[in-house]
């Protein structure tokens, strides 16, 4: 990929921080009422993930939403409890908590009603969406496991599935009526949820996954680094290039918990995309052999710093290029399997 970048970037070693087992019995926060702060209305091709992205900036945080609303319809019936987040109505009335509340909750300083059941404990729970703004369907193929030899999904322009997946080792390949196609390897770890979303019309995929108690910190860290792009010192790689793109995969390695912006802008883009890459987040984008502009920017740290990097870029046909971030560094490094790692420049 032929590159003209301006940036600067010593490599150097992140680390994922998860929660620990701690040996004291901690006793649970005191229930507190939760209020609203405003009552959001489901709309068509809503979902949890995208209306919390919306309100807190964080498509995991559709937890605070479940719980808010679960507590206000013991009170109130014009909210409909939650039993199953992936599963929400058109003009159902939602509870939106305060950002101060909604942070509590998600510190666990706040009580709610219990939770509702996200992810069965012995098999990975996958919520794949299709994000389609022209109303283009998207076919998912997964191979391996009880999907043998390969089975497929179907998903019309917002509807999203929801997969028990059993441990393992298994192969997802995207595909749509536009001719785009990629896949990446994939390890199915117990009590973990995937959320996976496509944009077929942009050749894009995002993936995010949940944290959860209900696995130890080891089995975290080996679920959550496989969505992070790693360093790939030989040519063996989860991902594939479709024919006649390249395969761009950009992931955010902050270990400030800081979120950060890649703008893309040229291709399928026009005149520019924003996609937000939190800590754990992977984007796969399929781009075509011609130029574009890439920036990347991020909230400041605590010191300050802010990531503040960009250049043009040539993708070449057949290959992956693997990006990644520390915003709180203002660092970025690129590299392609079996070749070296290298700054942008």
């Amino acid at each position: 990929m032929p590159q003209k970048l301006w940036m600067a970037i010593p490599f150097g070693m992140v680390l994922i921080l998860l929660f620990s087992p701690v040996s004291a019995v901690l006793a649970a926060p005191p229930f507190q009422t939760i209020p609203c702060a405003e009552d959001y209305t489901v709309q068509a091709g809503d979902w949890l993930s995208t209306i919390a992205e919306k309100y807190y900036g964080d498509v995991l945080a559709y937890t605070v939403i479940v719980n808010a609303t679960n507590a206000a319809a013991q009170e109130n019936d014009t909210y409909t409890p939650i039993t199953d987040p992936s599963l929400i109505e058109v003009s159902q009335t939602l509870c939106i908590p305060p950002g101060e509340t909604a942070q509590a909750m998600l510190n666990g300083e706040i009580s709610g009603p219990p939770p509702a059941p996200v992810n069965p404990e012995d098999k990975l729970l996958a919520i794949v969406g299709n994000r389609s703004f022209a109303n283009i369907p998207t076919t998912l193929k997964l191979s391996g496991g009880k999907f043998g030899q390969g089975q497929e999904f179907t998903i019309d322009a917002g509807q999203e599935i929801r997969l028990e997946i059993e441990p393992g080792e298994y192969k997802a390949f995207w595909s749509s009526p536009e001719g785009v196609t990629f896949s990446r390897d994939f390890m199915a770890q117990p009590g973990m949820v995937a959320i996976n979303w496509f944009v077929p019309e942009e050749s894009y995929v995002m993936t995010e996954v949940q944290r959860s108690g209900l696995v130890d910190d080891e089995a975290q860290t080996e679920t959550l680094g496989q969505f992070t792009p790693p360093s790939v010192t030989n040519k063996e790689t989860p991902y594939y290039a479709p024919e006649g793109k390249e395969l761009l995969v950009a992931g955010n390695r902050s270990f400030a918990n800081l979120p950060s912006t890649l703008t893309l802008t040229g291709g399928q883009f026009g005149g520019g995309q924003e996609f937000t890459i939190n800590p754990g987040q992977e984007l796969i984008v399929a781009l075509d052999p011609v130029e574009y502009t890439v920036t990347w920017s991020s909230p400041p740290a605590a010191d300050g710093t802010v990531l503040a990097r960009g250049g043009t870029i040539t993708p070449t046909p057949g290959t992956v290029t693997i990006v990644w971030v520390v915003p709180e560094e203002n660092r970025a490094f690129l590299q392609r399997p079996g070749e070296p790692g290298q700054a942008f420049k």
